[in-house]
């Protein structure tokens, strides 16, 4: 029966988890439309109303984006989307390259074939879901590649800022802005372990940078034009 109990706890576990990502995911999907703009309040109880669900995910869900850089909150007055200037989402894509080159560096340095294997793996999802046009699927995959290498790269303090900082959050509203496919995504994904699994620290560090910041004007011009979230 102990375990019963155990298997249902891990069962609600997922399913908040679930739940927090896909409200994180509606609000950023509203902010980058331009259903939110800047300086628009983002009412807890009142988006906890319209999609039917209680407060505690929405709530979890607004500090994921606050922590993001999405959103802000202002004290005594709530959590309102923020007015992103073209340095500061310049800033959060070049941080982030910076971050990941220095993991795939050090993940490839010292990358066993089993690790390999799993990066392998989530490349095989991504042209899964290419082929199905999925990008829920495909999202899912992308940051599991991404969180494999910073845990190969075995330095805590690296992962703990790249947390910190919502860096995979990015991935989502990346995906959603940028005029790549699906299956050019996932060819840059594959040059990254390519380049990994010919154990070339150098040159995966390189493919991961330009990966990442090669989207960050792409989406400073789309945020620009729909008038969601910068100024």
């Amino acid at each position: 029966m102990q375990g019963h109990r155990t298997d249902m706890n891990d069962i609600q576990i997922y399913k908040k988890k679930t739940m927090r990502k896909d409200i994180r995911k509606h609000i950023q999907n509203l902010v980058t439309k331009g259903v939110y703009k800047p300086g628009d309040q983002i009412v807890e109880t009142k988006l906890a109303k319209e999609l039917g669900v209680s407060q505690t995910p929405v709530r979890e869900a607004l500090l994921e984006l606050v922590m993001m850089g999405m959103l802000e909150e202002r004290p005594y007055s709530g959590t309102f989307v923020k007015k992103l200037t073209t340095h500061e989402i310049l800033d959060i894509y070049y941080t982030r390259a910076i971050i990941e080159q220095c993991a795939a560096k050090k993940a490839t340095s010292q990358a066993t074939e089993e690790q390999l294997a799993e990066l392998s793996k989530e490349i095989v999802i991504m042209r899964q879901a290419a082929v199905q046009q999925d990008s829920e699927l495909f999202v899912d995959a992308d940051v599991s590649f991404h969180e494999i290498i910073m845990d190969m790269a075995c330095s805590p303090s690296l992962k703990r800022i790249w947390r910190f900082l919502r860096m995979a959050d990015w991935t989502y509203t990346t995906t959603r802005l940028t005029t790549h496919s699906l299956f050019e995504l996932c060819d840059m994904h594959e040059l990254i372990y390519r380049h990994m699994s010919s154990h070339d620290a150098d040159l995966a560090g390189e493919a991961m940078y330009k990966h990442i910041t090669s989207f960050a004007a792409e989406v400073v011009d789309s945020i620009q034009k729909s008038g969601s979230g910068m100024e």
